[in-house]
C-alpha cells in the first residue's frame, strides 16, 4: 500500500501572481493539470506528461481570468475600456504592443521583424503570414494600439500596470458575469465570511508548495508538489478551513455537478438516467481533494490549527442568463479526488523510476 507524506519543513504557502507560479521556477514541480496529462481517463498518458502542456488561446480561458483577477483581486486589477482585437489577433496585438508603444508612425513605422515575433509569441500564423493576412492585422490592431497608447498617456505608471484589455465581445460577457456575481448575495459571503465576534482571515491567490515522499513497498520516492488557491479562509470562532475554488462555465450552472435526467424508451420504460456535468469531466473532485489535503497540511504545520475542513465550487455562467451558484463539496467527492490524486502521482512516479 502506497503513502504519500510531505516531508517536514519543505511545505510554503506563499501568496504568488499566476505568471511566477507558471514560470520556470516551479517547472520541477506538480500540479493538478499537468497529472491530467497523464491519466488515461483524460487522454493522458507518459508521453503526453514528458512533453508539458502547448499552449493555445481560449477565449474561455480570458474571460475567466478577468473574472479571477477582479473577484480575487480587485485592488490590483482594472478592465480597461479600450478594446482589442477578438481571438489569437487579439494575443498578437498584446504582444506586439510593447514594441509598438513608441513608434512615431504605427501604421507606417511598424517593422517585419515586429510583426513576425509578435507572430511567434502568439502563435498567430506561424511561418504562414502571407501579406494579405499582415494587412487584415494591422488593419485591426492599429486603430487599438492607437487608442491604447494615448489611453495610457493620461495613466501613471501603477495604474497602467493594473490594466486588463478585453475583446468587445469577452468584455460584454465579463459585465454580464459579474452582475450574476452580484446578484448572489452568499457569493462574497463565502469568499470573505464575517463571524459573531471576529470576521474569519482570508487569503486570496496564494500558492503551496512542498515535497512529498511517496513511500511503496520497493522504494521511496521524492516529489514535489504545488497548488494555486484562489480562495481559502481560516475561521477561529467555528475553527474551520474553507476551501473556495471559482469556475466559469460555458453550459447552464445547475449541470454544473451532474444531473439524474428522467427519461423514457419503450424498451426500458421511464427512468433516471446521470449524466455527468464538468465537475466530472473535468475532474475538479481530484483538484479539490489535493488541494484540501496540502491545504490542511499547511495549515496544521505553519500555524497549528488542526482545525475542520470544507470545500465549496463558486461557478458562473458565461451564457444567458449568466447565473451564479455555489455547490458545497461533499466529502464522499474529496475522497474520490483524493484517490485518484494519489494513484497518479504512483504512475508519475514509476514513469521517473524508469527514465
Amino acid at each position: 500500500m502506497a503513502k504519500i507524506e510531505i516531508v517536514p519543513g519543505t511545505i510554503k504557502l506563499i501568496k504568488m501572481t499566476d505568471n511566477q507560479y507558471f514560470s520556470d521556477d516551479y517547472k520541477e514541480y506538480i500540479s493538478n493539470s499537468k497529472l491530467g496529462l497523464i491519466n488515461p481517463d483524460e487522454g493522458g498518458s507518459p508521453e503526453k506528461y514528458e512533453l508539458g502542456f502547448k499552449s493555445d488561446y481560449s477565449d474561455s480561458f480570458e474571460l475567466g481570468s478577468a473574472v479571477h483577477a477582479i473577484v480575487l483581486q480587485p485592488d490590483e486589477y482594472i478592465i480597461a475600456k479600450i478594446h482589442k482585437p477578438t481571438g489569437k489577433l487579439g494575443v498578437f496585438a498584446e504582444k506586439a504592443y510593447p514594441s509598438v508603444m513608441d513608434l512615431a508612425n504605427i501604421a507606417t513605422d511598424i517593422s517585419t521583424e515586429i510583426i513576425e515575433d509578435a507572430s511567434k509569441q502568439a502563435d498567430y500564423y506561424v511561418g504562414k503570414l502571407t501579406s494579405k493576412r499582415v494587412e487584415t492585422a494591422l488593419a485591426a490592431c492599429v486603430p487599438y494600439w492607437e487608442k491604447r497608447r494615448e489611453y495610457e498617456y493620461t495613466l501613471s505608471e501603477e495604474i497602467k500596470t493594473k490594466q486588463i484589455y478585453l475583446s468587445a465581445p469577452i468584455y460584454d460577457k465579463y459585465n454580464q458575469c459579474m452582475l450574476g456575481i452580484n446578484a448572489n448575495s452568499k457569493f462574497y459571503e463565502i469568499l470573505y465570511p464575517k463571524g459573531l465576534l471576529n470576521n474569519a482571515e482570508f487569503f486570496n491567490e496564494y500558492a503551496i508548495l512542498c515535497e512529498v515522499d511517496l513511500i511503496t513497498d520497493e522504494e521511496t520516492i521524492r516529489l514535489k508538489l504545488k497548488a494555486k488557491l484562489d480562495n481559502f479562509t481560516i475561521d477561529h470562532e467555528t475553527q474551520t478551513v474553507t476551501l473556495n475554488d471559482l469556475k466559469t462555465s460555458g453550459k447552464p450552472v445547475n449541470y454544473f455537478m451532474g444531473n439524474k435526467v428522467k427519461t423514457f424508451t419503450v424498451e426500458t420504460g421511464e427512468q433516471w438516467v446521470w449524466y455527468d456535468g464538468s465537475f466530472q469531466k473535468y475532474h475538479y473532485y481530484r483538484q479539490l481533494g489535493m488541494y484540501l489535503w496540502l491545504l490542511q497540511c499547511a495549515v496544521k504545520e505553519l500555524y497549528g490549527f488542526n482545525y475542520k475542513s470544507k470545500a465549496n465550487m463558486l461557478v458562473i455562467e458565461t451564457i444567458p442568463d449568466f447565473k451564479c451558484k455555489i455547490f458545497p463539496v461533499n466529502g464522499t467527492h474529496i475522497k474520490t479526488g483524493l484517490e485518484e490524486f494519489k494513484n497518479l502521482l504512483i504512475m508519475v512516479a514509476k514513469w521517473k523510476s524508469r527514465k
